[in-house]
Formats: C-alpha cells, sequence, structure tokens
C-alpha cells in the first residue's frame, strides 16, 4: 500500500474539540432557560456521556437537552446551536499537523455541520484555509454513514485515488463506519483505552493527530 496521499477530516472531534464544546454550550443553553449546572448537573452529565458517547451527533444532543431542560425540543435546541457557534475550542495539536502535512498531502474537509455552523468555529483559527477542498452538511440529502457522501467526494475530485484516501474521524458509527461502506482507510482517534472493535474496523488507531507519523505499512509520510 501506498503513503496516504489524501485525508479527509471530519473536523468535529478531530479539529474542533467537541467534549468541551458541547459541554460549555449545555452550561450556556441551561444559564439562558435560568437553569443552574452546578454538581449535581455536571455528576448526571458524566454519567450521561457513558451512554451517548457512541450516538449520533444529533441524537446524543437531543438526549442532553431533553435531559436537562423540559422546555420544548426545537426551542432548547436552536439556543445550543447558537451557542455552539460560539465553541472554537481546538483538539491540542491540530494546528501544528495541519502545518506539517501542508503542500505535502490533498487536505479535505468535510463537515457534518452546515455551513453557516461550521464557519464560526473554524473562522478565528483560519484553519479553513488549509483545505482545497470543503464540504458541509448542505451539501448531502443524507448523513454520514450513507455511502454515497463519500461516493460523491470521489466523483467531484477525479484525481483522488481511494487507494490512498485516509478518513480521519472520531465517531465510530457514522465516520469510521462511513469510511468502510465506501471502502476507504480511516483513522479513528480515540483514547488507547478504547477497545478497537470489530465492526466497523478503522484501518489506524491513534489517541491524538501527533501520533500520526507512518501509515499502516510503516512508510513516513
Amino acid at each position: 500500500m501506498s503513503t496516504y496521499e489524501t485525508l479527509i477530516f471530519i473536523p468535529e472531534g478531530s479539529l474542533l474539540n467537541e467534549k468541551v464544546a458541547e459541554r460549555n454550550a449545555l452550561r450556556q443553553t441551561l444559564k439562558h432557560f435560568q437553569h443552574e449546572f452546578g454538581p449535581a448537573e455536571r455528576l448526571k452529565y458524566t454519567s450521561l456521556q457513558k451512554q451517548v458517547k457512541l450516538l449520533p451527533q444529533n441524537k446524543r444532543i437531543d438526549l442532553l437537552l431533553q435531559t436537562f431542560l423540559k422546555q420544548d425540543l426545537s426551542e432548547t435546541k436552536a439556543v445550543f446551536e447558537h451557542k455552539m457557534r460560539e465553541q472554537d475550542q481546538l483538539i491540542k495539536g491540530s494546528p501544528e499537523f495541519l502545518d506539517q502535512v501542508k503542500g505535502k498531502l490533498n487536505l479535505i474537509l468535510l463537515a457534518k455541520e452546515s455551513k453557516g455552523q461550521i464557519l464560526p468555529r473554524l473562522a478565528k483559527s483560519e484553519l479553513m484555509n488549509y483545505f482545497s477542498v470543503q464540504y458541509f452538511k448542505d451539501d448531502f440529502s443524507k448523513p454520514l454513514p450513507n455511502k454515497d457522501i463519500f461516493f460523491k467526494i470521489l466523483d467531484d475530485n477525479p484525481t483522488i485515488d481511494p487507494d490512498t484516501t485516509l478518513v480521519i474521524g472520531t465517531n465510530l458509527d457514522e465516520e469510521i463506519q462511513g469510511a468502510e461502506n465506501t471502502n476507504l482507510y480511516s483513522l479513528w482517534l480515540a483514547p488507547r483505552k478504547e477497545k478497537l472493535p470489530i465492526n466497523p474496523h478503522p484501518t489506524l488507531h491513534l489517541s491524538k493527530l501527533s501520533d500520526y507519523t507512518k501509515d499502516a505499512s510503516g512508510q513516513h509520510l
């Protein structure tokens, strides 16, 4: 297998710190509706994370809001999404990694959020400038793991070789499964303590981007 030439980043989790972002946005949403996020709420939130970590993003957010707020979901979700647009915390080391591979590899951005939702979160860091090709939720009729998403990216960019393309994500059921559905290689960013699943089975499992110095065949970038 050749060295990877194209990296497809799902920014939610691989570039943007979703754990911090969702916690902050929930806390601010609770405050908006005049609710506390005290010790009891923090304990409940921590406990709930064990149940929702494998859920798709939308279902995870819905469950969080329904657990902590009794208002209409559409009302609370609108406030939550507004607060999420303000969350620009990056995964440590992600700008440095992009600096390292810039000009050496093709970099594609595939956001699960809409363009209007994700751009404010990446604007301050200017990370969008690293990606020659960018896709957003708006560009597709169905969400991941639908295989048509990656097939469209490959069709739109005929110079990309699927055999040297690596999908980088943090969600097994959406991103890694989507890559597997399209027969693409994948890198699952997750703590080392997380067991490597049989299905979907990522090609690589690393705890952070800075650990990515070799591809699956042992060749340097």
